[in-house]
């Protein structure tokens, strides 16, 4: 069995967007004051422009925007089954919890 893939992202407005995985999951994340503006840099920057926000696309089944900023698909995923963007130390326990558990 595979991992679920990402399937379809539709942007909604307000920096919301709905993501569908070939498993049936469907989530709308809102990533409007969300931790996902915390992050710093170049790169994020544009992403706070609601235009330029409006723009992420699916390339290969991962998370996109035209400044080459993606998501990768495992945190879109863990996101997705939350409801909610979180914060990179859920994510980075998230995962290590996830590691530990196959050692």
């Amino acid at each position: 069995m595979h991992p679920p893939k990402l399937k379809a992202v539709r942007y909604n407005g307000d920096f919301r967007i709905t993501f569908t995985f070939d498993d049936g999951l469907t989530s709308e994340l809102n990533f409007h004051n969300s931790p996902f503006f915390e992050r710093t840099g170049p790169v994020l920057e544009p992403l706070r422009d609601e235009t330029f926000f409006a723009q992420a696309f699916m390339d290969h089944e991962i998370l996109t925007w035209p400044n080459g900023y993606d998501v990768c698909p495992d945190v879109l995923r863990f996101w997705c089954v939350q409801g909610r963007v979180s914060s990179q130390k859920e994510i980075d326990a998230h995962f290590q919890s996830a590691l530990s558990q196959l050692t």
